[in-house]
């Protein structure tokens, strides 16, 4: 049986962190929630950009660094799970997923959650991915 392993596209934060970006176990790839928080490497703040859309935008980004670390795209995606702070500003969102999958889209929720970890953020994604080999 394959051993279980972390995926992390260099990011220092998770050094002192208790989860990983992703971890990988055979041909499974779980990338954990993600939202378009930074620490800022200067002042050591959290910094958003923008609203709904444009964070979503940021999440596909740092997953898409993710998912080239692990060796995958955004094809290998078979589930994804949205977790909003409001449902105003989320139909724009539906542009930017065309953006990165095109056409061809995995499995998806969408919940209305009361409140987020990052206090700033408006949204957070999680997904799956399988890959081709293990």
């Amino acid at each position: 049986m394959s051993r279980r392993q972390t995926i992390n596209p260099g990011w220092d934060i998770y050094s002192h962190l208790t989860f990983a970006p992703a971890v990988r176990k055979g041909n499974m790839l779980f990338i954990s929630g993600t939202d378009a928080t930074e620490l800022d490497s200067v002042t050591g703040r959290v910094v958003v950009r923008g609203d709904m859309v444009q964070q979503y935008r940021t999440i596909y980004e740092k997953i898409k660094l993710i998912l080239e670390a692990a060796g995958a795209t955004f094809d290998d995606i078979v589930c994804t799970c949205d977790y909003l702070r409001t449902k105003e500003g989320y139909k724009g969102t539906a542009a930017v997923r065309r953006e990165y999958f095109g056409s061809s889209f995995p499995a998806a929720s969408g919940i209305v959650v009361k409140d987020l970890i990052s206090r700033d953020a408006l949204i957070e994604m999680d997904a799956v991915a399988i890959l081709d080999t293990a």
